[in-house]
């Protein structure tokens, strides 16, 4: 009779809209209690390379800057090339950079022939490849190069590089118009380390700015190395940029080689720093403080995550489903372009898992904190991902029609405790949504409260009818690092449809079903299921 049942739904699913599959679903699952107590009883390491980089320009406004980097493989010798985009102000990658294009084995032959000429051609696949972002965001203002060096040699040690701007009329003066010191420092942080050859010689960054008059900022002070930056050991101050000649409030950029670990010795990559804007000596105000306020984001996150077990950011991004066979020398891990939500879905998978009938219930508040100095204003992202098991509310429901003692056991409903995540995401160069702080806890029944329009504990999926909306179907999402489906739909519906909180249920029907809602402000505003699981 089950598997009838079962059979029946899915066929009328293949034979009507998606609207009348759904009814006939919640229908069959009204009449067929009886027909679910049965049912629920019955890494290839990549060859070094050395790179080589080239600047593209500034946005006509000065906020986004492009450059590329290419080279030739050690080992293979075959050509690479990346074009990347950064929005300067959030300090983070253009979502869709970088454009990447190479050459790969079966072209081994024509490549040894003419290795020079075809890194030419794959120079020009990315940089055809980018055009049309560069062009929407009007990248075509030339770069001043006020500073610039070889690249010398990778150490671990501080460097200090004095910048003296000419002033555009006078540009032989003694007397600069502008002048800045720039002291790049290396930093002993946590970092994702099991794919590193040498773990304790990994380092982050910093990044510090003085004033002939005494005034200072930090720039930039890495807490842990972003997954995107690989095995960082050493960096090194490459060149200062402006756009165009510097005037009052022009923007300026610092470009950093970053060494890391390879196959074959150190590779080297390149990041590009935001730096505060131009300003002339005479003009020039008091530096109000460091970048990127750190009192702000301790506090946002400390009130965020008080009552939370801490967990480890860099964690719960190695145990990601998605990185277990990804190339750890990769600018890109599969994960990059992952939006909050989705991200933290994928994340609880991988940590909490799915129960056998659940709710999540999933919120994003989004705050903007404004850095001092380089950069402007930033994107925190704050989720709150409540995972509510709701074996025992289906059992309970059951044994009320069916008496308790012809229900299946507590264990055959997978019961188990109620959980809440929070995570912190913001922007980095490399990655959309970036882990910058979690916390787990258990969540007693006290406080489990509404799920929007409705209890958390309820034992029945929202009803999209009587919320009066029409329940599409959700197609194929294949969204790029998830590994569950219920990760993939969200990413497709929080890029397709942005909302702040959402409803995602499953094992509440008859058969394998999964149904999310979209809220605001409490009340349901779209509804889309599958014939699926959320695994």
């Amino acid at each position: 009779m089950g598997r009838e049942a079962a059979r029946h739904v899915r066929q009328v699913r293949q034979d009507q809209g998606p609207r009348d599959a759904i009814a006939t679903a919640r229908a069959a699952a009204m009449i067929g209690r009886a027909l679910a107590l049965w049912a629920v009883m019955a890494l290839p390491a990549a060859a070094g390379h050395f790179t080589h980089d080239r600047t593209i320009g500034f946005s006509e406004d000065g906020r986004y800057f492009a450059f590329k980097t290419y080279g030739l493989q050690r080992g293979s010798g075959l050509p690479f090339a990346n074009v990347f985009v950064v929005d300067l102000g959030r300090n983070a990658w253009v979502q869709g950079s970088p454009f990447r294009a190479s050459r790969g084995e079966e072209d081994m032959a024509a490549v040894e022939a003419a290795p020079f000429a075809a890194l030419e051609v794959v120079r020009r696949d990315a940089l055809d490849a980018a055009a049309p972002m560069l062009g929407d965001l009007h990248i075509r203002r030339p770069a001043t190069v006020l500073h610039a060096q070889g690249i010398g040699q990778a150490y671990q040690a501080d460097e200090q590089t004095r910048i003296r701007v000419p002033h555009p009329d006078t540009p032989t003066n003694a007397e600069p118009w502008g002048e800045f010191t720039l002291t790049l420092g290396h930093e002993q942080v946590p970092a994702a380390s099991e794919f590193c050859t040498r773990p304790d010689d990994l380092r982050g960054y910093r990044l510090e700015i003085a004033f002939p008059d005494g005034d200072s900022q930090t720039l930039h002070q890495d807490t842990r190395i972003p997954a995107s930056r690989g095995c960082a050991e050493s960096y090194r101050l490459d060149a200062v940029l402006s756009a165009g000649f510097p005037q009052d409030g022009t923007p300026m950029v610092a470009l950093i080689s970053v060494w890391q670990q390879g196959f074959e010795g150190l590779d080297r990559h390149v990041i590009a720093a935001p730096l505060p804007p131009h300003q002339p000596r005479e003009g020039r105000a008091p530096a109000p403080g460091s970048m990127p306020a750190p009192d702000s984001m301790d506090a946002a996150l400390a009130g965020f995550l008080q009552g939370f077990d801490p967990q480890d950011p860099e964690a719960l991004e190695a145990a990601l489903p998605a990185r277990q066979n990804a190339d750890p020398a990769s600018l890109r891990w599969p994960d990059a372009d992952l939006p909050p939500v989705a991200r933290a879905a994928e994340v609880f998978a991988a940590q909490t898992g799915f129960a056998r009938h659940g709710r999540l219930h999933i919120t994003q508040e989004d705050i903007e904190l404004t850095p001092d100095g380089a950069g402007g204003p930033f994107t925190l992202s704050l989720i709150r991902l409540r995972a509510v098991n709701l074996g025992a509310a289906r059992r309970a429901d059951l044994a009320e029609i069916f008496g308790s003692d012809n229900v299946a056991p507590p264990e055959e409903f997978g019961i188990g405790p109620h959980v809440e995540w929070r995570f912190a995401m913001r922007p980095v160069q490399g990655m959309r949504a970036d882990i910058v702080a979690a916390g787990s806890r258990e969540i007693s029944e006290s406080d489990l409260a509404d799920c929007g329009p409705l209890p958390c504990d309820a034992p029945d999926a929202l009803d999209p009818d009587a919320a009066g909306l029409d329940c599409a179907e959700l197609g194929n999402a294949e969204t790029p690092g998830t590994a569950t489906r219920a990760g993939a739909a969200l990413g497709d519906l929080q890029d397709a449809a942005p909302a702040t909180e959402w409803l995602v249920e499953h094992g509440l029907w008859q058969t394998d079903a999964m149904q999310i809602v979209t809220l605001e402000n409490g009340r349901a505003t779209s509804c889309h299921w599958t014939m699926a699981s959320p695994k």
